[in-house]
């Protein structure tokens, strides 16, 4: 036991031995305070000069001291801090002078410090020629002057940009001189006037909107440095409404508004043309058209005419009145037009996804860019991350420019669509609402945050639709169908 005890104190005593081993290493610094590196000693006037150095150590001692001029050592100089007076000799060459001093440490450590000296020597009679004035380092000017960072330009009024600014170099030339709208070159470049200013007018022809970057990069002649300014502006399009027409139906005399978007001309409201009227319980087991105005629960036309929903809603048409067809097979998705009349006036059919598409695709391109299809990311590691939203930048709010603005209650999905939150603008005059729908059960229903409508297709599970929602931004397109005995709203497309 004794020996094991004694063990524990020996390695005990080394550690504790190497853990006090604090002696720092020997460290040797030295410097010539004098002359000053670069100095320039006119040998017709001097003829000496006066050298100084110093050095140390942090421990131990200096073990030497060595001082050399152009390669020669000083014997006079043996320690430190010196101050010596070198004579230069008679025959003494101009030109570069190197000196050295050189510390050394009784523990083999060394340090050298040097110093250049220029000698020169002026003609006696004569004033010295002066040095001329170095030429002064190439600077590199540019700036944007108009637009500033953050306009906004309506595309709706504005059909040029104006673009001036400024590249200048205080010595040489202007060697590059690119300006960059959208990303792309402008060529030929705008002339620079004498004062380095530039103007330029682009056009905003079947310019899209959203944010548009405008650059300029500059370089001069003596320099590698490319000086780069941009600026950022916003371009909008103000839609201004379609002026709402009017057509009468030749079969009942209901008078209809449309407007007419793009090369399309659409219903403003729902089709309600009503031959017959069923009640909700006859979808259940039918097969034939069947047609019904929302929450009615009759047969008669003209009561069911009478009521507030027809008028503000129109008629619900199962897949077989929609169709106009006895076999119900509907069209071609893709078809443009359709081909299917369906319950629409003569001159006007039911439109396939392919016209919706193309609404869709004309609405968008005359919106501007906002955010949306937000994502909500969580790393789980929130000192290090924070969680964030993280959102698109390019989407367009298709919804609030289609909207009617009646009927729809808020969107729940602002974090993700946070443009929604302006609610329906119904920008181009199309006035779609939630209109409701009866259910194949035999009842009906009504949501006030979607609006659906048959289109042409038929698919797996049934006709094809589309829907209106507040849940965000686009047209949402069936890609199964929904069941044929359901009742659905019809906007028709003018032939």
């Amino acid at each position: 036991m004794k020996k094991y005890a004694f063990l524990l104190v020996a390695l005990f005593t080394l550690w504790a031995c190497s853990d006090d081993d604090t002696t720092p290493q020997q460290e040797v610094t030295c410097s010539i305070t004098a002359p000053a590196e670069g100095t320039i000693i006119d040998l017709a006037t001097a003829t000496s000069m006066t050298i100084k150095g110093e050095g140390a150590v942090n421990v131990g001692e200096i073990e030497s001291v060595t001082l050399k001029v152009n390669g020669k050592s000083v014997s006079e100089v043996t320690k430190v801090p010196f101050s010596y007076d070198y004579t230069f000799a008679a025959d003494q060459a101009i030109g570069d002078m190197k000196i050295e001093l050189t510390v050394k440490g009784d523990a083999g450590k060394e340090k050298m410090a040097t110093a250049n000296v220029t000698l020169k020597k002026t003609e006696s009679g004569t004033d010295p020629e002066p040095e001329p004035d170095p030429e002064p380092e190439q600077e590199v000017t540019c700036e944007i002057t108009t637009p500033t960072s953050g306009e906004t330009f309506d595309l709706a009024t504005v059909t040029e940009l104006n673009i001036t600014g400024k590249a200048a170099v205080n010595v040489g030339t202007v060697e590059t001189f690119i300006l960059k709208v959208g990303g792309v070159e402008i060529a030929p470049a705008p002339a620079l006037a004498e004062d380095g200013t530039f103007s330029h007018t682009y056009a905003l022809t079947d310019q899209l909107t959203g944010e548009l970057s405008i650059e300029l990069a500059v370089k001069g002649n003596k320099t590698a440095t490319v000086k780069i300014a941009s600026v950022a502006v916003t371009l909008t399009r103000t839609v201004a409404p379609p002026t709402a027409e009017t057509f009468t139906d030749e079969r009942d005399g209901h008078v209809y508004k449309y407007v007419t978007i793009g090369t399309q001309s659409w219903m403003a409201e729902n089709l309600a043309y009503l031959p017959q009227v069923s009640k909700p319980s006859a979808t259940i087991d039918s097969n034939a058209p069947l047609y019904f105005v929302l929450n009615y629960d009759g047969e008669d036309i003209s009561a069911a005419k009478a009521t507030e929903e027809f008028g503000l809603y129109g008629v619900l048409y199962n897949w077989y009145a929609a169709m106009g067809q006895a076999d119900a097979q509907g069209g071609d998705a893709e078809a443009n037009p359709s081909g299917v009349q369906g319950p629409c006036p003569n001159g006007w059919h039911v439109p396939s996804k392919a016209e919706w598409k193309v609404l869709e695709a004309f609405v968008s391109e005359q919106l501007p860019n906002v955010k949306g299809n937000g994502q909500y990311v969580d790393l789980g590691m929130p000192e290090l991350f924070p969680p964030y939203w993280e959102f698109d930048e390019d989407c367009k709010n298709v919804w609030s420019a289609l909207a009617g603005k009646e009927g729809w209650e808020p969107s729940s999905e602002l974090a993700s669509w946070p443009d929604m939150a302006k609610g329906p603008q119904d920008q181009f005059g199309l006035n779609i609402i939630p209109a409701g729908q009866c259910w194949q059960t035999g009842t009906f229903g009504f949501s006030k945050g979607s609006a659906i409508f048959w289109t042409t297709d038929k698919q797996r599970d049934g006709g094809g639709t589309i829907t209106l929602t507040n849940l965000n931004y686009n047209l949402d397109y069936s890609k199964h169908g929904t069941d044929i005995k359901r009742g659905y709203t019809i906007r028709c497309v003018k032939d």
